[in-house]
């Protein structure tokens, strides 16, 4: 169980991800009319086929890692509640109840898998390879 140091030291933690998370997508619509200006500037014809696929694909690239950012934010989220709600329980695996450790933590606070586990769901037989992005748990510390 998590003393209440350590506790601090991952709202912290998940506190400072979120804000960072919320700068990233805000700038998101900034990104957004920023392409849109330099697309008018790559040729002398405004509506360029290769402008027009260079642009859709600078703004399919920007919302996929948006989307991840929204991803990250609900987990940070969820992991913030569960450390007001039950801060007893946070820092428990989901899995076993067994407790996830400290140093794991500070790489992952919002995690809800032990290494042990996020192991074994990250190289089971029959796993998804995004269920790493699912979990959140993209490295098992």
């Amino acid at each position: 169980m998590l003393n209440d140091q350590e506790r601090s030291r991952i709202e912290e933690l998940l506190l400072r991800e979120r804000k960072q998370i919320l700068d990233n997508i805000g700038h998101f619509d900034e990104r957004v009319q920023d392409l849109r200006d330099r697309a008018g500037e790559i040729s002398l014809y405004r509506f360029h086929p290769a402008d027009v696929g260079s642009e859709s694909q600078e703004q399919e690239q920007d919302f996929l890692l948006t989307s991840v950012e929204g991803r990250r934010l609900y987990q940070i989220d969820e992991a913030l509640q569960r450390l007001y709600k039950t801060p007893e329980e946070f820092g428990k695996c989901s899995v076993d109840g067994g407790e996830i450790g400290f140093e794991r933590l500070e790489v992952i606070p919002e995690t809800t898998l032990c290494a042990e586990h996020a192991l074994q769901a990250d190289q089971g037989s029959d796993a998804d390879p995004r269920e790493a992005a699912r979990t959140g748990d993209d490295v098992a510390i």
